[in-house]
């Protein structure tokens, strides 16, 4: 307890550093799509996403404008808490001009445009939420507004440009493109992940073995290579993605065939793929396997998808490398998911953790009881917390940062909020419900296998805390069984060879 009490009072002291002294009085204005078109000619440009979740209204724009946060469509309401800010109908020095959807409820599909007049800006906006130049969150503008009016460091800023409504354009189509390509993209990857594992399995095979382990890393990094050249096109990218994964898959069991060289390579790919998500936030962030920026559920970082896929090169890497190199993994996928420049994925360093300190037990002999069980819950529990308040004291900035901040009520806030999203998902329909149960039950009967596994232990952990921690169940309920498929076909051929 006394690391959680740390950890926030850590958080607290960075958030709370004083800014500038002097501001400009700011309006915020709602426009016509045209008339905010024309309005970024003379300041800043940019594409608005109205909300967040599959289905938006004008309310629920209007909602999360001045109140500066949105709230998952799924959960049926616009978002919860007071006005930080009031409309207005003239413009002031410093003037956010924004257009939104009109009446009625549509499909959260479409960007709307926003442009600020004053204090300096021109070009084409960045938002630090978003981190993909030209694209801003409806959150974004209460809390600007207000740090403009009182002379702070606004979220949304710009940059030059001469063309912005150019780039603006292009960043809109790659946004429908990879929108268009999602669909497509996870199909070729559940694809490569089941014929791989079975086809590992039927031949007792450990290059096939090897092959299906790494679909997912290899699937990953030709999504982000697809991004950084520009390939978008719906059917040519899902048909490049196919072939590339193949290659990178069988490649890559080709190439990484011994212990060590195996546990290096999938290290250094989570090493890569860290370097990325800090360094290139937007390739990451257009990617066909990757964020959803189009739908403002995540901008950046770390989807619940891509978290559950990376478990298991990860437990790997470090079963692989030894019990001495479990802490340096493990910090390393913890920095790469959790960090406020890379993932800034709360429940993914929950997840990891869990996954890390199980692996941990397993692999120095410890037999699973129910004061281990508890002893492990609650180590994970304060080192996810330790870890989100040492991001926060090194400059680190997110909304898990600021959960933690707003102590031990801004963090049951999030968990409540999170558990009813999850039940929202979960009972969405029918077949939601039996995706989730079916999963359920494969994950059941992974662990008896005999003989049993410390990594498939230490998946399964890791997949029970993310059900908790997360609020996609069905997703992680089932790329955890393809994970673990993957882990299975990996370990039984391994066995036999």
């Amino acid at each position: 307890m006394p690391w959680i009490l740390a950890a926030t009072a850590i958080a607290t002291a960075a958030l709370t550093a004083p800014g500038p002294a002097e501001g400009a009085h700011v309006s915020v204005v709602v426009v016509s799509p045209a008339v905010a078109v024309e309005r970024g000619a003379r300041g800043a440009a940019g594409l608005l996403v109205p909300a967040a979740g599959t289905r938006v209204s004008r309310e629920s724009a209007l909602a999360a404008l001045v109140r500066g946060r949105v709230q998952n469509s799924r959960l049926g309401e616009p978002a919860e808490g007071k006005a930080r800010i009031a409309l207005r109908r003239r413009p002031a020095a410093i003037t956010f001009y924004v257009s939104l959807p009109p009446p009625g409820e549509h499909t959260n599909d479409r960007r709307y445009p926003i442009a600020v007049v004053g204090g300096g800006y021109g070009g084409l906006l960045e938002s630090s939420s978003t981190r993909i130049p030209g694209l801003v969150s409806v959150a974004d503008v209460a809390p600007s507004a207000l740090a403009l009016e009182r002379g702070h460091d606004p979220v949304i800023e710009s940059r030059p440009g001469r063309a912005a409504q150019a780039e603006l354009a292009r960043l809109d189509r790659r946004l429908d493109q990879a929108h268009d390509s999602r669909l497509g993209a996870v199909a070729v990857l559940v694809a490569l992940m089941l014929l791989l594992s079975a086809a590992a399995l039927l031949r007792a095979s450990p290059f096939l073995g090897r092959a299906a382990l790494l679909a997912a890393p290899a699937a990953i990094a030709s999504a982000l290579l697809e991004s950084a050249v520009g390939l978008a096109r719906p059917g040519l990218a899902v048909l490049v993605l196919a072939l590339l994964t193949t290659l990178g898959s069988l490649g890559g069991a080709r190439a990484l065939d011994s212990r060590l060289r195996l546990g290096i390579g999938l290290a250094g790919f989570l090493a890569v793929f860290g370097v990325v998500l800090a360094v290139w936030p937007e390739v990451n962030a257009l990617a066909i396997i990757g964020p959803h920026p189009d739908s403002g559920g995540r901008f950046y970082g770390v989807t619940n998808l891509v978290e559950t896929l990376l478990l298991v090169p990860a437990l790997v890497s470090g079963a692989l490398l030894g019990v001495r190199w479990l802490l340096p993994i493990g910090a390393l996928a913890v920095l790469v998911v959790g960090a406020s420049r890379t993932g800034a994925d709360g429940g993914g360093v929950l997840v990891l953790v869990a996954g890390f300190l199980v692996l941990g037990a397993g692999l120095l002999g410890a037999r699973p009881s129910l004061r281990t069980a508890f002893m492990l819950g609650a180590a994970t529990v304060s080192l996810g917390l330790v870890a989100v308040g040492l991001d926060a004291a090194l400059g680190g900035s997110s909304h898990v940062v600021d959960a933690l901040a707003d102590g031990p009520a801004g963090l049951a806030e999030d968990f409540e909020r999170r558990l009813r999203l999850s039940a929202a998902v979960a009972f969405d329909s029918a077949l939601s419900v039996l995706t989730l149960l079916v999963s359920l039950t494969i994950l059941a009967l992974l662990w008896p296998l005999r003989p049993r596994s410390p990594v498939r232990t230490a998946l399964l952990a890791a997949i029970a805390v993310s059900l908790l921690a997360n609020d996609a169940p069905t997703k992680v309920a089932g790329y955890g069984v393809l994970a673990g498929l993957t882990l299975v076909a990996f370990e039984h051929t391994r066995r036999h060879a």
